[in-house]
């Protein structure tokens, strides 16, 4: 009998490994990776980087139903320190200077949401990325970040009004007429 026990808690350390549990999540963690930094490459160093963390940490995980949301934290917190590592460094996109692109274009194209998303805090996009993209609810978001719901839910609001702002009428540069007749 104390055979069977044996091959029995084996198998539930098994369930509960770092490797299994990684890779239930690799696919949601690249995405949010992704969503911070529009880049592949830094997407997967960012990956890489809270595995390394979260696997140095592993231990002192208490309850391994607290792991997607453990995890998601030390990812957030990695791609926001990536972020804050290369604020100072300017990447040119060559694209920005193709000459086909006229003033009514490049007017219409920085009118996409995507563009305003990129213009965010890191602190908002993180809320809007757990609320509508990956649907968290706000006791969920406010267990993952380690905030009170109300400020979750004060913050998340303030991040909406201020899409908001500048979606509405087509944002800020609808309506701008180009000079050129």
């Amino acid at each position: 009998m104390s055979i069977l026990k044996f091959f029995q808690r084996s198998s539930d350390l098994e369930e509960h490994s770092f490797e299994s549990l990684i890779k239930n999540e690799q696919e949601k963690l690249y995405k949010i990776a992704y969503s911070y930094v529009k880049n592949e490459q830094d997407a997967l160093d960012i990956l890489q980087d809270t595995i390394i963390k979260g696997f140095k940490s592993f231990e002192k995980l208490k309850d391994m139903n607290y792991f997607s949301t453990w995890i998601t934290r030390i990812l957030i917190n990695t791609a926001i320190d990536h972020l804050r590592k290369a604020k100072d460094v300017i990447t040119l996109e060559p694209d920005w200077f193709d000459p086909r692109r006229n003033e009514e274009n490049t007017t219409v194209m920085t009118m996409d949401l995507d563009l305003v998303f990129e213009k965010l805090k890191p602190q908002q996009k993180t809320l809007l990325l757990l609320r509508f993209y990956y649907g968290y609810s706000i006791n969920e978001m406010a267990e993952i970040l380690g905030i009170p719901e109300g400020t979750i839910k004060s913050q998340l609001h303030r991040t909406l009004q201020l899409l908001r702002a500048k979606l509405e009428n087509g944002g800020e540069t609808y309506g701008q007429t180009s000079t050129r007749d």
